[in-house]
């Protein structure tokens, strides 16, 4: 099968598929699992002893777990040393065209400690464009759509989204800001794909460039920067992807509501409390590397009233951020006491009209705070915080503030913990 005719059937197969319920969702679910664990037990070495078992007894994974097995994971004989010495030769050429085996190989950006690698087999990068346009296209795909497209590598995965109506162009974020916008009035993009930290910067040219459909990736989407980019832009909606190395597990609905893309991975949720959980998954698509049982370090919020929408997929209120960026103050009573990125978060809405910041919680359990605000505004978070420490019963901080600060070339987290636990 030809790589276009192989992506058109995937965006139509997901296009027009349609769960009357959850019960129907389920039944799908059980019996994808069952094909994917059928050939993962005898096609990669790491599973072969759970041949014919459930899903449950097979064991979790995450990222430090499956490169030290990569070897013995992949299905498709890629060494590890060879898959990482080609990502990080293309990383440092910017050439990303190359394959392995005719393998795609890439790279994360390790913002958890591990930097990962994933690989990408030509079939699954025709199923993963075909998956992609049935998600973010707003028309038919047979329209035309000149695509923006803002990440810190290229890749030949992103660059199987173009065809002859629709023009992919990758814009490299370690260019300068004023090459990429020249760039940007040239193509005239129909949709915008770019970081939030990339997205707010594009705000100051939003007249100029009129996009239909701007859809946000690979950091948080905080409400405020919606706002602002909501408003430059003259939208109601920023859609989300919720993509990573281990797939694509979220997208947008027309109403702005993150759905977990249940039809391609099935999700275990590690709840932490009645709304917060930590995603474990179970890819269908993927068999070049198995995502079976994979914990990722992500906090995900629940929504529990209905979407309009009336998708049965699970509904998101938010991708809140990392498990290890969960702060931890030291308790009244000697036990550590963790407050949700979330929390930090309303500090500095409560704070004022805070547009552009970042709080790090460095090793001792202080918090830098980076912000270009003025004394009113720093008592006002001081305040806010003395609140949050005698409601939860922690000791205050030390609080220093700082200019404002960001390297553009790197993912931007408002709120970081750098604390050892």
């Amino acid at each position: 099968m030809s790589s276009k005719l192989r992506i058109l059937k995937t965006y139509l197969k997901y296009k027009n598929r349609h769960f009357k319920d959850h019960e129907d969702l389920k039944r799908y679910q059980e019996k994808q699992i069952r094909k994917q664990l059928k050939f993962v037990s005898t096609h990669s070495e790491i599973y072969e002893e759970y041949q014919g078992k459930p899903l449950s007894s097979y064991p979790l994974m995450d990222k430090k777990q499956m490169m030290a097995n990569f070897d013995r994971l992949n299905t498709v004989g890629t060494n590890r040393e060879e898959a990482m010495k080609l990502a990080i030769d293309s990383e440092r050429s910017r050439d990303f065209s190359e394959k392995l085996n005719h393998i795609t190989v890439g790279l994360s950006s390790g913002t958890s400690d591990t930097r990962g690698i994933f690989l990408v087999s030509d079939k699954e990068k025709d199923m993963w464009a075909g998956y992609i346009l049935s998600k973010v296209l707003y028309g038919s795909i047979l329209d035309k759509y000149e695509v923006a497209f803002f990440m810190r590598a290229n890749s030949n995965l992103y660059e199987s989204v173009s065809s002859s109506n629709i023009h992919f162009v990758f814009y490299d974020i370690y260019k300068s800001s004023e090459e990429n916008i020249e760039k940007l009035k040239e193509q005239k993009p129909d949709i915008i794909v770019g970081q939030p930290s990339i997205l707010l910067d594009l705000s100051n040219y939003a007249s100029e460039l009129k996009p239909r459909k701007i859809i946000s990736i690979a950091e948080v989407l905080e409400d405020r920067d919606r706002e602002v980019i909501c408003k430059a832009f003259n939208c109601d909606v920023i859609h989300q992807v919720y993509q990573c190395t281990e797939g694509c597990l979220a997208t947008t609905c027309e109403y702005g509501t993150i759905h977990l893309n249940e039809d391609i991975v099935y999700f275990e949720k590690e709840y932490l409390d009645e709304k917060r959980f930590i995603p474990v998954i179970t890819d269908f698509t993927r068999t070049s590397q198995p995502i079976i049982r994979y914990r990722l370090n992500d906090i995900l919020v629940e929504r529990r009233e209905p979407c309009p929408c009336g998708s049965c997929f699970t509904a998101l209120e938010r991708i809140e951020g990392r498990e290890d960026d969960v702060f931890v103050f030291d308790g009244e009573d000697g036990n550590m006491v963790e407050i949700y990125p979330d929390f930090i978060r309303r500090l500095v809405l409560f704070s004022g009209d805070v547009r552009d910041y970042r709080i790090v919680q460095t090793e001792d359990g202080s918090l830098e705070v980076y912000w270009n605000e003025d004394d009113n505004m720093q008592s006002a978070f001081l305040n806010e915080l003395q609140k949050m420490s005698e409601d939860r019963l922690f000791e205050m901080p030390a609080v220093n503030f700082y200019a404002y600060s960001f390297d553009r070339k790197k993912k931007l987290k408002r709120v970081e913990s750098r604390r050892n636990r």
